[in-house]
């Protein structure tokens, strides 16, 4: 079974097949993870970034990345050393040593529109909330802006292109499939999809029940399976539990089918990340608890409760 590791105030903690335990050495109030390989790096709260080997052992990267406030963390493991940071304001940070030193790519404040961008609560700073690689090319990036939308970059951050007709502009999440040039992202009023990499967005809402959602898997074992997660509303109705539910598709986002077994008839705090390891099996972490689905199979196992909330989440 593939070990999964948490982000949470407590630290790193570490679930498998023999229950969870925080990983010895590892940073306290870890925000943000990203997996390279058979390593591992996780960012404090703080801005200081962690580097785990692929024995096990922790050591700090840097003591201090960036000064902005931090909001989304990736790394290309096809190019040597890639890393970036979004934040707010909104602005991506690109490594090409590890997270040894960092450049501010502010190309991006010169993209058509940029000053109308915004964020719901006061003072309305917007922020890069999604940052992944392009799968179909190396050293090309996808960034979701919250609220800003959908932007490529082909050269690391060097140039940008909008990608944002249809699209709602209140982007959490994007994904992109395997192959082909399909395009997925959640947002504020739902799931939507773009056949044409990013030309073109349609709202999709066949089979998902709320209105708001957020975490988004694309599956690489089994192209054209997706999965998100749903809260019946914006984070301001959230005082009384999230009411959120977990959704799967088989067809690339067209229909989607509430999962249902083994898991809470509905989730009180959000479904904050959604992993898959190489044989296809899914991991979903909620507050302080983690689920586990087989490849292929409707019904979940819940691995771990009572954790500290768990903001991201990798393998090794």
């Amino acid at each position: 079974m593939a070990r999964v590791l948490l982000a949470s105030d407590s630290g790193v903690v570490a679930v498998d097949g023999s229950g969870a335990s925080r990983e010895a050495g590892s940073p306290e109030s870890v925000a943000f993870m990203a997996g390279d390989g058979g390593a591992a790096f996780a960012v404090t709260r703080q801005g200081a970034l962690w580097a785990r080997d692929s024995r096990g052992r922790w050591s700090l990267r840097n003591e201090k990345t960036v000064d902005d406030e931090i909001w989304s963390f990736g790394v290309d493991t096809r190019v040597a050393g890639r890393m970036y940071l979004g934040v707010s304001p909104a602005l991506v940070y690109r490594s090409d040593d590890d997270g040894l030193s960092w450049t501010a790519c502010d190309s991006l404040t010169r993209v058509p529109g940029y000053e109308t961008w915004t964020f719901p609560p006061p003072p309305h700073i917007p922020h890069v909330r999604s940052i992944i690689a392009d799968p179909g090319q190396a050293g090309a990036i996808y960034i979701g802006v919250e609220e800003g939308g959908v932007f490529r970059s082909p050269d690391g951050g060097e140039t940008w292109q909008s990608l944002n007709e249809g699209l709602y502009w209140d982007v959490h999440t994007v994904a992109a499939a395997a192959g082909g040039r399909d395009l997925f992202a959640t947002t504020g009023a739902g799931f939507h999809k773009s056949a044409d990499g990013g030309g073109h967005w349609e709202h999709v809402s066949a089979g998902i029940d709320r209105r708001y959602t957020v975490p988004l898997l694309a599956s690489r074992a089994h192209p054209g399976v997706l999965y998100t997660a749903a809260a019946g509303g914006p984070p301001p109705t959230w005082a009384q539990g999230v009411n959120a539910a977990l959704y799967r598709s088989e067809d690339g986002g067209e229909r989607w089918q509430r999962q249902a077994a083994g898991l809470p008839e509905r989730f009180d705090v959000m479904v904050g990340s959604l992993l898959e390891d190489g044989e296809g099996n899914v991991y979903a972490a909620a507050g302080g608890q983690v689920f586990r689905c087989e490849a292929g199979r409707d019904r979940w196992k819940l691995l771990a409760e009572g954790l500290d909330s768990v903001r991201s989440a990798v393998l090794v």
